[in-house]
């Protein structure tokens, strides 16, 4: 990632300056369309609001731009990926590479912009809980500031169960073998330390003979589950962060959010969402 901060020029479209001003932090020159679409990805804010226009930007605040290592691509929603949906909440079906929520790089290559997008609503959606980039699976949407506080609320209050399903690489883990695994301890996450909690049940094996587990995150940290399988039993299939240099980027995360229970938070049904091919 690169970063630059700089004071604009009222009176000269931002478009050149981004080239002016870009050019000795890339290490070349850049073209208009790049630019362009910097701007149209959302990787320029000026006071922490993203930046989108190409002309003359006025007497204001500094601006500030997020070069991102990789390409930028718009994410689309594809209809079968909806779940669930009702007039006030939706759920969506996240594939994995794809973060939940907009980044400082670009607010159009994520699971919200694409929600956004299907619905085609003017009010902006907002995704109540967050899965990690590379895990795939189920999350709740909110229509509304009402059901997404309601919703958000009884996530604190950890009135919302969760099922995953996780992968560990094939091989024998009898030494390790236990019908259920119980997991509870401290984890640090950028300075911040707080409790989590994770019970795990051996699921038999998959087609390619990778183990298979249930797990049931009874808190949400992040990288909760990753850390735990990493700390107490082996890393997951396809984890990159917690088993560096064994897989490839073509290689799946083996972690899916699967299943959620609870009540609706505004109508009070009991709620069973699922994922294709569980129930």
């Amino acid at each position: 990632m690169k970063h630059l901060v700089f004071p604009p020029t009222p009176g000269e479209p931002l478009t050149g300056q981004l080239i002016r001003q870009l050019a000795p932090v890339v290490g070349r020159q850049l073209a208009i369309e790049e630019v362009e679409g910097l701007l149209k990805q959302g990787s320029v804010f000026r006071d922490k609001v993203r930046w989108k226009q190409p002309g003359p930007p006025g007497i204001g605040a500094d601006f500030e731009v997020f070069w991102p290592d990789l390409p930028v691509s718009e994410f689309t929603l594809e209809p079968h990926r909806v779940v669930w949906e009702d007039d006030h909440l939706l759920v969506v079906d996240k594939p994995g590479g794809v973060n939940t929520a907009p980044s400082p790089f670009s607010d159009i290559d994520c699971l919200t912009w694409g929600v956004q997008k299907f619905l085609g609503r003017s009010s902006l959606v907002s995704a109540v809980h967050r899965l990690d980039r590379d895990t795939q699976g189920l999350v709740f949407f909110a229509k509304h500031k009402q059901a997404e506080w309601a919703l958000h609320t009884m996530f604190r209050e950890r009135r919302v169960r969760k099922l995953y399903r996780a992968l560990t690489p094939p091989g024998n883990l009898d030494a390790a073998y236990r019908p259920v695994y119980r997991w509870r301890d401290t984890l640090d996450w950028r300075g911040k330390v707080q409790t989590a909690a994770t019970t795990v049940l051996p699921a038999g094996v998959d087609a390619e003979g990778r183990n298979v587990w249930t797990v049931l995150p009874h808190t949400g940290r992040p990288h909760q589950i990753r850390r735990h399988f990493d700390r107490y039993l082996v890393p997951l299939w396809g984890d990159r962060v917690y088993a560096p240099g064994v897989y490839g980027p073509e290689v799946e995360l083996g972690l899916a959010c699967v299943a959620y229970k609870c009540r609706h938070p505004l109508t009070g049904e009991l709620l069973r969402i699922c994922r294709s091919g569980w129930s």
